[in-house]
């Protein structure tokens, strides 16, 4: 940390969009450090962008002398400028690579590497930044191919909540997925059409979409098994009845940088499922099952698991979350990292 009576580090922090991941880290340097946010609203269109990044360039031409760090979620356009202001004036930069930034799925058409142009964007932010944060082992490896001379240090991405030991025994034989799942590239980024066969193979079982937006995608939501049950998006309160609730917790995404609805279901005791997609591993390390995208081989492990009791109990899938991806675990490693440039 740093030293007592010692000026505090002035630091600008850069974003698209303040999520909860986010918003995680402006809290945690903010209760430090001197934090100013500074919002680059996403759009589409060179054009558009043109003059996001002009706003964004007349700000740093009049203020960014003040700041001694420039702290940007994502690479992107929104980077591209405060880390290349910080290498022209010796100043330090961070950007934390969250996954989309170092990610190209043609066919889906999703990843900022699908555009040249927007991929050129990425790459520079990285390879001139002072160091890279990604959040998963990963997203680690797939910055150091893009970005190989960097600084690169990976902190895990964190959940804020982690499920009460009294409420883990309120489990019901529920199979639980969440995500925001928009639009048709969503649902099959997330896996939703793998959970909808799985569900139709057990119609015993109750399973359960979180965060569908089903006006978009009534389409694909026809003729649908009787024991599915839809939800729109949540507030987290409400969230978090679901996650105490459901038994198993089941991601098949075809991309996941870490997945953080894992991690929160985890912290309440869910049993993981999840494709060997991405940091997805990672996170469920040896308390959960890795599934290739076959729907009988997982409608049989669910089965299995609601049938059973045995370990690992929901007590140690809970444990694991806490040790490892707490936000005060994050918060230790941001701020140390800070404290040293």
């Amino acid at each position: 940390m740093s030293q007592k009576g010692a000026k505090k580090k002035s630091i600008l922090f850069v974003y698209t969009s303040f999520s909860t991941f986010v918003n995680n880290d402006y809290n945690i340097i903010s209760s430090t450090y001197s934090v100013q946010k500074y919002h680059y609203t996403p759009v589409r269109g060179i054009l558009k962008n043109a003059y996001q990044i002009c706003k964004l360039f007349l700000f740093l031409l009049i203020f960014g002398r003040k700041f001694d760090l420039f702290y940007c979620w994502f690479a992107d356009y929104h980077s591209f400028l405060p880390v290349l202001y910080a290498k022209i004036f010796r100043k330090k930069s961070f950007v934390v690579i969250g996954g989309y930034d170092v990610c190209r799925i043609r066919k889906l058409k999703y990843g900022a590497f699908c555009t040249p142009f927007r991929g050129w964007f990425c790459a520079n932010s990285m390879k001139m930044a002072s160091c890279i944060l990604p959040v998963s082992g990963h997203v680690d490896r797939k910055a150091k191919t893009i970005a190989p001379l960097t600084r690169r240090k990976m902190i895990y991405n964190c959940v804020t909540f982690d499920g009460p030991e009294e409420n883990l025994s309120l489990k019901s034989n529920t199979v639980l997925t969440v995500g925001l799942i928009n639009n048709e590239r969503t649902f099959f980024l997330k896996g939703i059409d793998t959970f909808i066969e799985t569900a139709r193979i057990l119609p015993e079982i109750k399973f359960e979409i979180v965060g569908i937006n089903q006006s978009n995608l009534a389409h694909k939501l026809q003729n649908l098994p009787v024991n599915i049950a839809l939800y729109d998006k949540v507030k987290p309160v409400e969230l978090n009845d679901f996650y105490r609730k459901a038994k198993i917790y089941c991601q098949f995404s075809r991309s996941e940088s870490f997945g953080v609805s894992i991690a929160e279901a985890m912290s309440f005791g869910a049993f993981p499922i999840v494709t060997g997609e991405g940091g997805m591993p990672e996170v469920i390390g040896t308390v959960g099952t890795i599934v290739d995208r076959d729907t009988q081989q997982i409608a049989g492990i669910i089965r299995e698991r609601i049938l059973k009791d045995g370990y690992p109990d929901e007590k140690t899938i809970s444990l694991r979350v806490t040790n490892l991806f707490s936000l005060q675990k994050r918060g230790e490693s941001i701020l140390k990292l800070i404290d040293t440039v």
